[in-house]
């Protein structure tokens, strides 16, 4: 079946602009977008000192304990750097970290010279990191009562969605 090809009156064969030209184009537009959007973010609005708000989503605990481990390592870079505040939120499977009893357990093979999650987790704590979790992912994950770490506190999807509009986001 042969495919008929029509000319538009308006063009020629000199102005005719490929496919892959055309796919070119549109994406290097949306990566210069995406790009603009990394670095115009509002993270540091109205901080002179450039100084910005960091959520750190982990959605992923014993699960899958290089994810988790990467996670909070991330969030120990920018404490480390002091380019801001750090919040870390727990999540799903994520909420294993909020439990006492699982931390210590959670080990990443890939990062394990950096150590369990509950001693990043008290590094990040101690340069002031703040640390929430989704309430019923961390009643499913048992970080409960005794068995959830003083410094979590319960904060549902709402806290998530107020914080994330003027921060830098990583969500694992």
């Amino acid at each position: 079946m042969k495919r008929e090809e029509t000319e538009c009156p308006e063009s020629s064969a000199a102005d005719a602009v490929s496919r892959g030209d055309f796919l070119r184009t549109i994406g290097m537009g949306l990566g210069a977008a995406g790009l603009a959007g990394l670095m115009g973010g509002q993270a540091f609005a109205g901080d002179p000192e450039g100084k910005g708000k960091y959520v750190i989503v982990i959605t992923h605990g014993g699960n899958d304990p290089n994810r988790a481990i990467f996670a909070l390592l991330m969030a120990q870079v920018v404490a480390d750097k002091g380019w801001g505040k750090v919040h870390v939120w727990m999540t799903l499977e994520g909420a294993d970290l909020a439990n006492s009893n699982k931390a210590g357990r959670i080990e990443s093979p890939i990062f394990k010279k950096f150590g369990n999650a509950e001693s990043i987790m008290k590094k990040l704590k101690d340069k002031g990191a703040w640390f929430g979790a989704c309430p019923p992912c961390a009643e499913y994950a048992g970080a409960v009562g005794g068995d959830k770490f003083d410094f979590v506190e319960k904060a549902a999807g709402d806290w998530l969605m107020k914080n994330i509009q003027d921060s830098w986001v990583l969500w694992m």
